[in-house]
């Protein structure tokens, strides 16, 4: 079956096959992709691969050339390896999808503010926006006690300001210009979809009213690592497992909240976030050093539960604003033993991840195995061409960290212990 990098200069001039006969041509650059031409020279994009539930691989059509351009085709290939890769049968999402829109198509428009909702969240899911679910969450949370029957079309700058200003007022700028963004988004998709007329959203008014994004510089000294770390000990195992680990890897929150057993592999070591679920839509490994490994064989395990953290057995757990300020009232309290005029700044999760990142460049760890180990997307040419995960050094990386923290916790690990100060040296 011949292989080559399929151009529309090629696809357009593909001879039609032998009479009664047809004849497949194979994408160079996109795994499984292709081109079927029959005696005819009807040209029908296709895809192989090992579908979920099928015991052997098999080809689909993804689309008849050039009703669907080769471009298009390409993406719907892709879309169609990240829901494979994801344990999901592109047909059953479609079929799921036809349903959806002949639903949409015959159900009367309902603009209370909850049923758009809910249409724009299944809309976002459809199209596989990243972070969806986290976004049902914050509109549950933050606007639907507040717009629960209203029209989408009485709404106004008024009412969401109402939204955004009292979530500023907890002390949560980002996290309300988060919100703000968000919530413009959300009446954008109704204009698209015709239910209202003009977004109500001015980016301005909240810029005003709440300032602008400013990028965060929190890196956690000593003191505040041992407050931390001590402050993490007065948590349940699930929500202390979690924190520790996002200060033993630098990884974001919801990549490690949301892990799940199928992703862990204790034998080798190594935590694999699925590309599905990962910001820079690659998978991304992090080697889980032996202080990450016993943390995780420590976790409760519960009978049919995908998730690595849950407090149910049924729910992956959540690491919210509440235990947050747990850890915030018991890092006080650690770093007033020492001092009673001991004060902690701000800080966010996120903060975390910076500490990890410039802690290894005081380790000596060279940028760009650091930016490795955090996940950070490289530049596109090398992304295409160095396809290697770089697991040793960002092994070497994590293990010389993580014996730096033992030493600033007061944790025994001899055999590893680096402190910063002699790696600077």
């Amino acid at each position: 079956m011949p292989k080559v990098s399929l151009t529309d200069f090629k696809v357009k001039n593909l001879k039609p096959a032998d009479a009664g006969k047809r004849y497949d041509v194979m994408d160079a650059d996109v795994r499984g992709f292709g081109i079927r031409v029959n005696d005819k020279r009807e040209r029908t994009f296709i895809y192989y691969s090992r579908f979920p539930g099928k015991a052997a691989p098999e080809r689909r059509s993804i689309g008849e050339y050039p009703a669907i351009s080769l471009e298009d085709a390409r993406k719907k290939a892709g879309a169609w390896r990240d829901l494979i890769k994801s344990g999901i049968d592109p047909k059953v999402r479609e079929e799921e999808a036809r349903q959806a829109e002949r639903a949409a198509a015959t159900q009367k428009l309902d603009r209370a503010f909850e049923t758009v909702l809910d249409r724009f969240i299944k809309a976002r899911r459809r199209d596989g926006i990243r972070k969806v679910s986290e976004d049902e969450k914050d509109f549950n949370r933050e606007c639907l006690p507040k717009w629960k029957g209203r029209d989408v079309s009485s709404l106004t700058m008024a009412d969401i300001m109402e939204v955004i200003e009292g979530i500023s007022s907890r002390g949560a700028q980002r996290q309300a210009l988060n919100m703000a963004q968000k919530i413009g988004t959300f009446f954008s998709w109704c204009v698209d979809d015709e239910v209202i007329e003009v977004s109500p959203f001015r980016a301005k008014k909240v810029r005003t009213a709440i300032g602008e994004k400013v990028s965060r510089n929190r890196v956690f000294t000593d003191k505040e690592i041992q407050a931390f770390w001590k402050a993490t000990e007065k948590l349940d195992v699930v929500p202390r497992s979690v924190y520790r680990l996002l200060l033993l890897t630098g990884q974001r929150l919801n990549d490690i909240a949301q892990a799940s057993w199928s992703e862990v592999d204790l034998e080798k070591k190594v935590l694999t976030i699925p590309a599905a679920r990962f910001k820079s839509e690659r998978d991304h490994a992090v080697p889980l050093t032996d202080d990450a490994v016993e943390i995780i064989k420590a976790l409760p395990r519960w009978k049919k539960c995908p998730w690595l953290f849950s407090l149910d057995g049924e729910h992956v757990a959540t690491i919210g604003h509440k235990l947050k300020l747990r850890v915030d009232m018991a890092m006080v309290a650690v770093l007033k033993e020492d001092d009673e005029e001991a004060t902690l700044s701000a800080w966010v999760n996120h903060d975390l991840r910076r500490t990890v990142r410039t802690r290894l460049s005081e380790l000596d760890v060279m940028d760009e195995v650091a930016e490795a180990v955090i996940g950070h997307v490289p530049t596109a040419l090398v992304r295409t061409y160095n396809q290697s995960d770089r697991m040793k050094v960002k092994r070497d990386a994590l293990t010389r960290w993580e014996g730096a923290l033992a030493g600033i916790v007061g944790l025994q690990k001899t055999s590893n212990v680096v402190s910063i100060r002699e790696a600077m040296a």
